[in-house]
């Protein structure tokens, strides 16, 4: 593992809050042959960072992050549920049939219309602001 690659790796176990596991988890990567992430390969890397990435709910993946991008500003439009703070998903997506022009559910959006949806509910959120 380089140093680079070692400081990605620590700040990760430090967000996750597995600083204190670093040993057991280079132990679990490496197949039993180190405790210290210097020693690592790379495809032990990879699988360490994809593991982490995943545990903290970051796969990486370019639309599940557009997804959760047009799902936090739902939250900031208050499109929650009564009495709770949970998204209202179906307002979302009666949003997203509606404004995409794609005529889809978020789930079902591809990357470019999920592209078209984040810049639609960015701008609607933009207006929505300065009607407050």
């Amino acid at each position: 593992m380089t140093p680079k690659q070692i400081g990605l790796v620590r700040a990760l176990l430090h967000k996750a809050g597995l600083t204190e596991q670093k040993e057991d988890l280079a132990f679990s990567f490496s197949d039993g042959r180190t405790e210290h992430l210097s020693d690592m390969d790379y495809t032990q890397t990879q699988a360490m960072v994809k593991y982490l990435n995943n545990y903290l709910g970051q796969d990486g993946n370019p639309a599940d992050k557009m997804r959760r991008k047009i799902l936090s500003i739902a939250h900031e439009l208050n499109w929650e549920l009564p009495g709770s703070h949970r998204i209202d998903i179906a307002r979302v997506n009666n949003w997203c049939i509606a404004h995409t022009g794609a005529k889809k559910p978020l789930d079902g959006l591809s990357l470019s219309e999920l592209n078209k949806a984040v810049t639609g509910i960015t701008n609607y959120y933009m207006q929505y602001l300065k009607g407050i």
